[in-house]
């Protein structure tokens, strides 16, 4: 598995022209416009774990954002299958997914990228309405209303 995991890296740089930085054999730093994404290989559960920091945490309006995360990590709704956390100092907005290796081909792994970046940029986006203590909070009514689903 892990001549697969580095089959699928190499594959990703060599399609999409952005070096992969080797951290060590089981985990790549590439750096993808404004996503510094980890992609690292869990050996013993054979998947492929896929982190990246979303957005920034500030003081103001956290607690309406950590409720905006929770809103949206609700039945996967919003976050496409991923799942969205908080680094250990609560600095920064983690967006995360693991899958099975044994699913993933190289052509197949460029797109479950693309969807995975369009979603970070989603959530940082959304994230943004929280930085200032002007910005109110996004209410249930005032949602982009698309039936429950994520679009990539």
């Amino acid at each position: 598995m892990q001549k697969m995991f580095q089959s699928l890296i190499r594959s990703l740089s060599e399609t999409v022209g952005v070096p992969c930085e080797i951290t060590d054999e089981e985990q790549i730093s590439c750096n993808f416009d404004r996503f510094p994404v980890l992609i690292q290989y869990l050996p013993g559960a054979e998947q492929v774990l896929l982190a990246v920091p979303a957005a920034e945490v500030t003081a103001e309006n956290r607690e309406a954002l950590y409720r905006e995360l929770l809103h949206g990590q609700y039945m996967f709704q919003l976050t496409g299958g991923c799942t969205l956390s908080l680094d250990e100092e609560a600095r920064f907005v983690c967006l995360q997914v693991a899958k099975d290796i044994r699913s993933l081909t190289p052509e197949n792994f460029i797109v479950c990228m693309e969807n995975f970046l369009h979603i970070a940029e989603y959530w940082q986006k959304r994230c943004e309405g929280f930085e200032s203590a002007e910005k109110a909070p996004v209410s249930a009514e005032n949602r982009e209303d698309n039936g429950g689903m994520m679009r990539v």
